[in-house]
Protein backbone atom coordinates (compact mmCIF):
# COMPACT_ATOMS: atom_id res chain seq x y z
CA UNK A 1 0.00 0.00 0.00
CA UNK A 2 1.24 3.30 -1.08
CA UNK A 3 0.63 5.18 2.46
CA UNK A 4 2.26 8.24 4.11
CA UNK A 5 4.64 6.66 6.82
CA UNK A 6 3.21 9.73 9.28
CA UNK A 7 -0.51 8.09 9.34
CA UNK A 8 0.27 4.68 8.89
CA UNK A 9 0.18 3.96 12.80
CA UNK A 10 -3.46 5.73 12.91
CA UNK A 11 -4.59 3.55 9.57
CA UNK A 12 -3.45 0.28 11.31
CA UNK A 13 -5.28 1.08 14.13
CA UNK A 14 -8.91 1.63 12.39
CA UNK A 15 -11.07 -1.02 11.58
CA UNK A 16 -10.58 -2.40 7.88
CA UNK A 17 -13.16 -1.50 5.35
CA UNK A 18 -13.16 -4.34 2.79
CA UNK A 19 -13.39 -2.38 -0.68
CA UNK A 20 -16.13 -2.51 -2.92
CA UNK A 21 -15.34 -4.82 -5.28
CA UNK A 22 -15.63 -3.42 -9.11
CA UNK A 23 -18.22 -4.43 -11.26
CA UNK A 24 -16.41 -3.48 -14.80
CA UNK A 25 -15.81 -5.10 -18.30
CA UNK A 26 -11.91 -5.56 -16.97
CA UNK A 27 -11.95 -6.83 -14.09
CA UNK A 28 -15.08 -9.96 -15.32
CA UNK A 29 -11.92 -10.39 -17.83
CA UNK A 30 -9.88 -10.68 -14.84
CA UNK A 31 -12.36 -12.80 -13.33
CA UNK A 32 -12.78 -15.40 -16.35
CA UNK A 33 -8.65 -15.53 -16.66
CA UNK A 34 -8.80 -16.42 -12.58
CA UNK A 35 -6.86 -13.31 -11.98
CA UNK A 36 -10.10 -11.85 -9.87
CA UNK A 37 -11.24 -13.32 -7.04
CA UNK A 38 -14.87 -15.24 -5.07
CA UNK A 39 -15.84 -11.43 -3.99
CA UNK A 40 -15.55 -9.81 -7.00
CA UNK A 41 -17.78 -13.13 -8.61
CA UNK A 42 -19.95 -12.91 -6.00
CA UNK A 43 -21.06 -9.06 -6.26
CA UNK A 44 -21.31 -9.93 -10.18
CA UNK A 45 -23.79 -12.61 -9.22
CA UNK A 46 -25.54 -9.90 -6.97
CA UNK A 47 -26.09 -7.48 -9.73
CA UNK A 48 -27.39 -10.14 -12.54
CA UNK A 49 -29.53 -12.27 -10.07
CA UNK A 50 -30.89 -10.16 -7.75
CA UNK A 51 -32.92 -6.23 -6.87
CA UNK A 52 -29.32 -4.68 -7.86
CA UNK A 53 -29.11 -3.17 -11.35
CA UNK A 54 -28.04 -5.14 -13.47
CA UNK A 55 -24.66 -3.25 -15.65
CA UNK A 56 -26.06 -1.76 -18.21
CA UNK A 57 -23.02 -3.19 -20.56
CA UNK A 58 -24.16 -6.86 -20.04
CA UNK A 59 -27.47 -7.75 -21.80
CA UNK A 60 -28.72 -11.16 -21.10
CA UNK A 61 -29.28 -13.56 -24.12
CA UNK A 62 -32.23 -15.34 -24.33
CA UNK A 63 -30.95 -18.23 -26.59
CA UNK A 64 -27.56 -19.39 -25.61
CA UNK A 65 -28.16 -22.99 -27.89
CA UNK A 66 -27.70 -25.18 -24.96
CA UNK A 67 -31.24 -25.64 -23.56
CA UNK A 68 -29.80 -29.06 -21.61
CA UNK A 69 -27.56 -27.10 -19.77
CA UNK A 70 -29.37 -26.04 -16.51
CA UNK A 71 -28.01 -22.75 -14.85
CA UNK A 72 -26.18 -21.63 -17.30
CA UNK A 73 -26.88 -17.87 -18.02
CA UNK A 74 -25.65 -16.00 -20.77
CA UNK A 75 -24.78 -12.07 -20.88
CA UNK A 76 -23.39 -10.48 -24.15
CA UNK A 77 -21.50 -7.12 -23.60
CA UNK A 78 -21.54 -4.05 -25.32
CA UNK A 79 -18.01 -4.15 -26.64
CA UNK A 80 -15.82 -7.22 -26.63
CA UNK A 81 -13.12 -7.87 -23.65
CA UNK A 82 -9.58 -9.71 -24.34
CA UNK A 83 -9.90 -12.90 -22.63
CA UNK A 84 -6.38 -15.80 -23.19
CA UNK A 85 -5.74 -12.97 -25.94
CA UNK A 86 -8.92 -13.70 -28.02
CA UNK A 87 -11.64 -10.90 -28.42
CA UNK A 88 -15.19 -12.27 -27.12
CA UNK A 89 -18.38 -10.35 -26.28
CA UNK A 90 -20.32 -13.30 -24.76
CA UNK A 91 -19.76 -14.98 -21.91
CA UNK A 92 -21.83 -17.34 -19.07
CA UNK A 93 -22.30 -17.58 -15.37
CA UNK A 94 -22.75 -21.33 -14.43
CA UNK A 95 -22.67 -22.15 -10.28
CA UNK A 96 -19.10 -20.70 -9.29
CA UNK A 97 -17.78 -20.73 -13.07
CA UNK A 98 -18.01 -17.69 -15.28
CA UNK A 99 -16.46 -18.80 -18.68
CA UNK A 100 -16.52 -17.96 -22.12
CA UNK A 101 -17.63 -20.66 -25.44
CA UNK A 102 -15.35 -20.70 -28.06
CA UNK A 103 -14.56 -22.76 -31.12
CA UNK A 104 -12.72 -26.45 -30.20
CA UNK A 105 -9.54 -24.76 -32.12
CA UNK A 106 -8.92 -21.97 -29.79
CA UNK A 107 -10.20 -23.60 -26.82
CA UNK A 108 -7.39 -26.13 -27.34
CA UNK A 109 -4.90 -23.51 -27.80
CA UNK A 110 -6.02 -22.57 -24.52
CA UNK A 111 -5.88 -25.59 -22.93
CA UNK A 112 -2.24 -26.11 -23.94
CA UNK A 113 -1.21 -22.18 -23.99
CA UNK A 114 -2.15 -22.54 -19.86
CA UNK A 115 -1.06 -26.60 -19.50
CA UNK A 116 -4.06 -27.58 -18.02
CA UNK A 117 -4.50 -31.28 -17.37
CA UNK A 118 -7.48 -34.15 -18.47
CA UNK A 119 -9.47 -34.32 -15.30
CA UNK A 120 -10.24 -38.01 -14.01
CA UNK A 121 -13.63 -38.10 -15.45
CA UNK A 122 -15.24 -40.31 -18.71
CA UNK A 123 -18.45 -39.00 -18.85
CA UNK A 124 -17.01 -35.38 -20.17
CA UNK A 125 -14.17 -34.08 -21.43
CA UNK A 126 -12.65 -31.52 -18.66
CA UNK A 127 -9.44 -29.97 -17.90
CA UNK A 128 -7.88 -27.90 -15.02
CA UNK A 129 -4.97 -26.24 -13.58
CA UNK A 130 -5.22 -24.91 -9.81
CA UNK A 131 -4.06 -21.73 -9.18
CA UNK A 132 -3.41 -22.04 -5.49
CA UNK A 133 -2.89 -25.85 -4.69
CA UNK A 134 -4.79 -25.13 -1.34
CA UNK A 135 -7.87 -23.45 -2.40
CA UNK A 136 -7.90 -22.64 -5.92
CA UNK A 137 -9.39 -20.79 -8.03
CA UNK A 138 -9.67 -23.21 -10.85
CA UNK A 139 -8.36 -22.39 -14.13
CA UNK A 140 -10.57 -24.74 -16.65
CA UNK A 141 -12.49 -25.91 -19.57
CA UNK A 142 -15.07 -28.48 -19.95
CA UNK A 143 -17.44 -29.44 -22.80
CA UNK A 144 -21.31 -28.02 -22.76
CA UNK A 145 -22.93 -30.57 -20.89
CA UNK A 146 -26.48 -30.28 -22.44
CA UNK A 147 -26.76 -34.37 -22.66
CA UNK A 148 -26.59 -34.66 -18.77
CA UNK A 149 -29.80 -35.89 -18.30
CA UNK A 150 -29.15 -38.21 -21.12
CA UNK A 151 -26.52 -39.56 -18.95
CA UNK A 152 -28.66 -40.33 -16.01
CA UNK A 153 -30.96 -42.09 -18.52
CA UNK A 154 -27.85 -44.45 -19.05
CA UNK A 155 -27.00 -43.03 -22.52
CA UNK A 156 -23.36 -43.53 -23.47
CA UNK A 157 -20.65 -40.16 -23.11
CA UNK A 158 -19.83 -38.73 -26.83
CA UNK A 159 -16.49 -39.49 -27.62
CA UNK A 160 -14.09 -35.81 -27.38
CA UNK A 161 -14.21 -35.19 -31.08
CA UNK A 162 -17.87 -34.85 -31.22
CA UNK A 163 -17.58 -31.93 -28.94
CA UNK A 164 -17.04 -28.79 -31.26
CA UNK A 165 -16.39 -26.09 -28.49
CA UNK A 166 -15.50 -25.91 -24.68
CA UNK A 167 -16.36 -23.21 -21.65
CA UNK A 168 -12.74 -21.75 -20.78
CA UNK A 169 -12.86 -19.92 -17.60
CA UNK A 170 -12.18 -19.89 -14.13
CA UNK A 171 -14.14 -21.79 -11.28
CA UNK A 172 -14.01 -20.25 -7.63
CA UNK A 173 -15.40 -22.46 -5.29
CA UNK A 174 -13.00 -22.81 -2.38
CA UNK A 175 -11.84 -26.44 -2.32
CA UNK A 176 -8.38 -27.82 -3.15
CA UNK A 177 -6.50 -29.39 -6.13
CA UNK A 178 -6.56 -32.95 -3.92
CA UNK A 179 -10.53 -32.51 -2.72
CA UNK A 180 -11.48 -31.93 -6.16
CA UNK A 181 -9.29 -34.89 -7.94
CA UNK A 182 -11.39 -37.11 -4.98
CA UNK A 183 -14.67 -35.96 -6.33
CA UNK A 184 -13.99 -36.37 -9.88
CA UNK A 185 -12.29 -39.88 -9.44
CA UNK A 186 -15.90 -40.49 -8.12
CA UNK A 187 -17.73 -38.94 -10.71
CA UNK A 188 -18.60 -41.43 -13.25
CA UNK A 189 -19.65 -43.97 -10.28
CA UNK A 190 -21.84 -41.26 -8.65
CA UNK A 191 -23.94 -41.44 -12.11
CA UNK A 192 -23.43 -44.58 -13.24
CA UNK A 193 -25.54 -45.35 -9.57
CA UNK A 194 -27.76 -42.40 -9.86
CA UNK A 195 -28.75 -43.71 -13.41
CA UNK A 196 -29.21 -47.24 -12.02
CA UNK A 197 -31.37 -45.65 -9.52
CA UNK A 198 -34.02 -43.68 -11.88
CA UNK A 199 -33.86 -46.65 -14.06
CA UNK A 200 -35.19 -48.85 -11.05
CA UNK A 201 -37.61 -46.20 -9.86
CA UNK A 202 -38.93 -45.82 -13.03
CA UNK A 203 -39.57 -49.73 -13.89
CA UNK A 204 -41.42 -49.90 -10.69
CA UNK A 205 -45.35 -50.84 -10.95
CA UNK A 206 -47.34 -47.72 -10.40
Amino acid sequence: MRIIPAILTLLLAAPAVAAEPELSPEALQRTIECRGDLATLGAFGEALFSDKQRPAWLKPVSDNGHPGMLGLWTYRLDRPIEVFGRSVDTLSFLKQWVVVELPREAADAIVRDQKLERAPIRITEQYYRFITDEEGPMLGAFAPTDNSLELLFGGEAKPDATNTTLFVGCNYTPVSKAEFLAVAAQADAIVGRSAKALDETLKKPQ
